[in-house]
């Protein structure tokens, strides 16, 4: 009995597969750094919004009560993304609110916005998440003030 020739049809659709699984895998691993790298920025871009749009509901509650007059009082419900710490200075006229955002590449940027009242210069720190902050503006003292609740 002659041994007759084998068919190579297997060993072909065999290196077809391997040669695809290597194409696949060099185009992942030049693609899950690329994305990961997009996911970082839109978490930045993400949390600068959010705190953005956290400072301004500080600021307009501040006004609110500047325009308002002595004895007014807001609260307002805040939702942060990261724990932050809001600085509140006078610069001659009105005042600024300045909160620093950590980014995910190591630097940092400020946000910032302004209010009427001049006589504010406080620090407060905020928890990630819900945090409840009442804006009043003292009969006794004239000064508006701001004070964090648990």
């Amino acid at each position: 009995m002659l041994l007759e020739p084998t068919d190579n049809k297997g060993q072909l659709s065999l290196e077809y597969i391997l040669s695809a699984m290597v194409i696949i895998l060099i185009i992942t691993m030049l693609s899950v750094p690329i994305l990961s790298l997009s996911i970082d920025y839109s978490n930045d871009v993400m949390d600068s919004i959010n705190a953005k749009n956290e400072l301004s509901k500080i600021t307009d509650a501040i006004d609110f009560c500047y325009n308002n007059g002595k004895g007014s009082k807001k609260t307002v419900l805040l939702n942060f993304n990261k724990d932050a710490t809001v600085r509140f200075s006078s610069n001659g006229g009105s005042g600024r609110a300045f909160l620093r955002l950590n980014l995910s590449d190591g630097s940092y940027k400020d946000i910032v916005s302004s209010y009427d009242f001049d006589g504010l210069n406080a620090n407060i720190h905020f928890s990630k998440g819900f945090n409840k902050l009442t804006v009043s503006w003292d009969d006794g003292t004239g000064f508006i003030v701001l004070s964090r609740k648990s």
